[in-house]
């Protein structure tokens, strides 16, 4: 059991150290005042000398319009192009003084629920900067199924290029969830666009597919809808993050 546990670790290590990360920070907002506080504590924080001169990433203030039984109202995603460059970044954020002032307004105006550590492993479809609304679905696979996984994304991706509209990407859960040890993200310009594709599915060989493989192999565990409340991108953007493009 100890060399298995060895195993895993190393491997969500070099998964780690070879990809971008993304982590989930997710809070319980409950009222809309509340919630103006914190995108207004978020703005201050990010207009600051201290995030304009230390921060590497992208950051993406997202509000839940569906997450099953999860409290949370609202999550921030961090985009960082490594785990070092993220760990930086926390530790003199603490430290700073708008940054302190950023976790109080917080921790006055919001509950953590949640805390999760993510490694991006490939983007598909159509990557933009665009694309505001996002569907997260969660599942759980044994690293013996991944060749499958990965090959049955390589495959929808090139049977649907050219007539799905948004991107989808295919993330890898290093900590912070049980059951969950992969993502896949969908991203959408509107929610009219989303709509439209999701109500084509039925119909859908590629996609239909695509879902029948994934069932064979996977244990799905959970999907959240949401957009983007706020992103603040001026020192890379999701399109770098997602090609690994931080030159």
């Amino acid at each position: 059991m100890k060399k298995i546990l060895l195993l895993i670790s190393l491997f969500l290590f070099g998964q780690i150290n070879a990809n971008p990360i993304w982590t989930i920070y997710d809070i319980k907002v409950d009222s809309p005042e509340s919630a103006a506080n914190v995108v207004a504590a978020t703005d201050e924080f990010m207009a600051s000398n201290f995030a304009k001169e230390n921060f590497k990433g992208s950051l993406h203030l997202n509000a839940y319009l569906a997450n099953g039984d999860n409290e949370a109202t609202h999550f921030f995603a961090v985009l960082q192009p490594s785990l070092t460059e993220h760990a930086n970044w926390m530790t003199a954020s603490q430290q700073s003084t708008a940054g302190q002032k950023f976790f109080k307004s917080l921790r006055d105006n919001s509950t953590n629920v949640s805390e999760q550590l993510n490694s991006f492993v490939q983007t598909y479809g159509n990557p933009s900067n665009e694309d505001i609304y996002w569907i997260i679905h969660e599942f759980n696979a044994a690293p013996s199924d991944l060749p499958k996984i990965v090959k049955a994304f390589e495959r929808v991706d090139e049977e649907t290029r050219g007539d799905f509209p948004g991107q989808f990407g295919l993330s890898s859960v290093a900590f912070g969830a049980d059951e969950t040890t992969h993502l896949l993200t969908v991203g959408y310009k509107s929610i009219a666009e989303l709509e439209a594709w999701e109500d084509q599915i039925a119909s859908n060989k590629a996609v239909l597919r695509f879902q029948k493989t994934l069932d064979g192999v996977v244990k799905w565990t959970g999907s959240r809808l949401l957009f983007n409340a706020r992103v603040y991108d001026s020192a890379s953007d999701l399109e770098q993050f997602v090609t690994k493009d931080f030159e």
